[in-house]
């Protein structure tokens, strides 16, 4: 377009020249002007790689902003793996102390588990010796249970952990009695003699009876393993009220009962 601009004006002054200067010189200024042709074709040639050098400059300004935004994001999320990275570092060392210490536990456990069986036949033992000296009171149920806790540690099917809150168990009910009292009715041989009578149990410090008529009251004497006749006259009353406030008919209250004194341990 620029060359076809100037190959018009260059027409046009050759014909003004012409006009003022004759047909010789025209001629010569004709010639002239395809030099200036020539020269503004190289112009316009050179105008036109300029625009193709600045539209390519222009291309790769884009393209390096692009590839800085490109930078900018990578460049945040190394910053965000870094800190998420360190974050698990964190967790995975606390874990592996933790691991050590599990190691360590079951350890210990493998240990604890060889000497459980040993020490539930000692636990065993013991509460059976215990009961045996206590005072007589459901001796049935409490045999059943050590029989039970017994047959479970003998059975293969069930977990050491199962065995061991069987034992447990049995331990605690056992201790259950020192804090609780009850009445219960119940057939005791009284110097030979069966009697039906109504037993009081005061924790595991005495352990009453008065016959279903009332007219006879005693005591198991755990020192000589044996039930002892009371004073009816004195203590007839009080273990009666014992009896009730047992059975819950009346409001517990301070009574006077016979309480062995407590054995200094050997």
């Amino acid at each position: 377009m620029n060359n076809c601009r100037f190959t018009r004006i260059s027409k046009l002054s050759a014909l003004l020249v012409s006009c003022f200067f004759g047909t010789a010189q025209a001629a010569e200024i004709l010639v002239n002007s395809d030099l200036i042709d020539q020269a503004m074709d190289v112009v316009s040639q050179k105008y036109q790689a300029s625009a193709e050098a600045q539209e390519e400059i222009t291309r790769l300004q884009n393209e390096a902003s692009s590839t800085f935004e490109e930078f900018k994001r990578a460049n945040d999320n190394l910053e965000s793996l870094l800190v998420l990275n360190a974050g698990y570092r964190k967790q995975i060392s606390i874990q592996e102390d933790q691991i050590a210490t599990l190691d360590e536990s079951i350890a210990g456990v493998e240990e604890v588990t060889r000497e459980i069986p040993l020490l539930m036949e000692k636990m065993l033992a013991s509460i059976e010796q215990y009961i045996d000296l206590d005072y007589p009171f459901h001796m049935d149920e409490r045999a059943s249970r050590i029989q039970f806790a017994r047959d479970a540690i003998d059975n293969p099917d069930v977990s050491i952990a199962e065995k061991f809150r069987q034992v447990l168990v049995m331990y605690q009910t056992e201790t259950s009695y020192g804090r609780t009292i009850e009445t219960y009715p119940e057939t005791i041989s009284v110097d030979g003699v069966d009697l039906d009578v109504n037993i009081a149990r005061i924790g595991r410090v005495a352990l009453l009876y008065q016959t279903t008529d009332r007219q006879q009251t005693g005591a198991w004497d755990n020192a000589n393993r044996n039930w002892v006749t009371l004073d009816a006259a004195e203590y007839r009353t009080a273990v009666q009220s014992a009896i009730r406030v047992a059975s819950q008919l009346d409001a517990p209250r301070i009574i006077e009962l016979p309480v062995l004194a407590p054995e200094v341990a050997q």
